[in-house]
């Protein structure tokens, strides 16, 4: 887990809750990096964290790529999460089952969900006051959403953000490093997810792991509107280099793009949500 000065008050309820909801088992290691000096001394469960801090500030693809480092060297999985998440009861398990895809839990991105007393009301986007420490309330939620589906189900979508994902270590020796040329964040874990799949490795939601993600309160929310516009400029103008037009307009400004798939004949897989396929299709994988 990251945290940055700008969301650090979301890093002490994110670390709360990870404790209270995670079995920590013989040889785990949670490690904090502290990217920009941040006062961590009030945080819970210190006594359990490994506390790394960054002698400059790092972007996205810097701070994990630090991790995978460690976690290759200690032949471990890693699971990496952002410090703007509230953890659920049993969250992890799903992913400690998954290891020959990155596995990321749901969330109120993808499943926004009101409560059955209308107390808690998870919107794609939220702030702390929206949570309000309802955990009760919360897990509610989440057993309710489990009921919706069978066991070990597993989902795509067309953006799939790295807010908390697990990387299986055969995979961070096979596919490697974040690319870093990004910026301070964005484009990154599109890039990663292809190259995954480009070399046999699925990405995949689980749904039987859900977790609150406030979003963005450690990257664009502490922007203004135009840092947030030139962060934008720099990573489309890099995946546009490295992948192209076509899967640019597809996975990055994910808009206009229904000729591309008509032109490929890909109507049919955008429909049926198999966008690996796609993503094979387009860089002549198949």
């Amino acid at each position: 887990m990251v945290t940055v000065k700008n969301s650090n008050f979301y890093t002490g309820h994110a670390l709360e809750s990870f404790f209270k909801y995670t079995q920590i088992n013989d040889g785990d290691e949670f490690i904090l990096i502290d990217n920009d000096n941040c006062d961590v001394n009030g945080f819970k469960n210190l006594n359990k964290i490994k506390l790394v801090k960054n002698l400059k500030p790092l972007n996205f693809a810097k701070n994990v790529n630090q991790v995978i480092d460690l976690a290759v060297q200690s032949k471990k999985d890693l699971i990496f999460m952002t410090n703007d998440i509230i953890f659920t009861n049993e969250w992890a398990k799903p992913l400690l089952q998954n290891s020959e895809s990155i596995s990321i839990p749901s969330n109120n991105q993808i499943f926004p969900y009101t409560s059955d007393c209308g107390n808690l009301k998870l919107k794609a986007t939220m702030n702390f006051e929206d949570f309000n420490l309802k955990y009760n309330l919360l897990n509610e939620i989440v057993k309710n959403h489990k009921k919706n589906f069978k066991p070990n189900q597993k989902f795509e979508t067309l953006l799939m953000p790295f807010f908390c994902f697990k990387l299986p270590l055969k995979i961070m020796i096979h596919v490697g490093h974040l690319d870093t040329s990004y910026g301070n964040g964005g484009g990154e874990d599109v890039d990663y997810r292809i190259r995954c799949i480009l070399k046999g490795y699925n990405v995949d939601f689980l749904l039987d792991s859900y977790l609150l993600h406030f979003h963005g309160k450690s990257t664009w929310a502490i922007e203004t509107k135009e840092e947030t516009e030139k962060r934008n400029n720099i990573y489309t103008k890099n995946f546009l280099n490295k992948w192209g037009q076509d899967m640019t307009q597809i996975f990055i400004l994910r808009k206009d793009f229904l000729n591309i798939l008509e032109k490929k004949n890909l109507n049919d897989l955008f429909k049926q949500g198999k966008f690996s396929q796609i993503i094979k299709i387009i860089n002549n994988f198949i």
